[in-house]
């Protein structure tokens, strides 16, 4: 069952962005669509990102109706390729397991989006290498970002503070934090 309580921050950038025409989200996670469900209606076009092969038909089913919607069966990384998932009993979650599996891995700047006005990050501890992956996107569109920081970046050898101080490198700050997201700008 999936836990809206735990997963439920979906208004966080909405004090930030609630005066501004919206034009493109990228919800990088897209899980159930959730996120994409509670935004679709705020925004002309949300990119979504799922490569979980179990989630995606109901993400799909979710989803059929929002004519603003775009699904990519794919993972998002700092490099191209292949990689495996492991989904997790105990919390529930599904990720990245090791680069030599069947589901696509790209980066988010080889789509070349533009107008990108959000983006939602939520990737079980592979954040920093789908923001790595994403720079020239972060940088040239000037989004903001809504993150996901816990613990599970560990179990790639990595902590929350990576994120903040990768963000903090390209000139971002944070302007709210409320467990476990993070909202980032310019």
């Amino acid at each position: 069952m999936y836990d809206h309580e735990r997963h439920g921050n979906y208004s966080l950038l909405w004090p930030y962005v609630s005066t501004q025409t919206l034009r493109t989200a990228i919800d990088i996670g897209g899980h159930l669509g959730d996120w994409t469900l509670n935004w679709h209606h705020r925004v002309k076009k949300i990119e979504i990102f799922e490569p979980n092969p179990d989630v995606l038909p109901k993400l799909k089913k979710n989803t059929n109706t929002l004519k603003n919607c775009t699904i990519h069966e794919v993972a998002l990384g700092d490099t191209t390729g292949n990689v495996s998932m492991q989904y997790e009993t105990h919390t529930g979650t599904c990720h990245i397991t090791d680069y030599n599996g069947s589901i696509n891995l790209r980066t988010l700047d080889s789509y070349n989006f533009q107008d990108v006005d959000i983006i939602k990050i939520d990737v079980e501890g592979f954040e920093v290498p789908v923001l790595q992956g994403a720079k020239q996107t972060i940088l040239s569109q000037r989004p903001w970002i809504q993150i996901e920081g816990n613990s599970s970046g560990e179990r790639y050898g990595r902590s929350k503070i990576d994120i903040f101080n990768l963000l903090v490198s390209w000139g971002m700050k944070r302007v709210m934090k409320k467990w476990p997201d993070q909202v980032w700008t310019f």
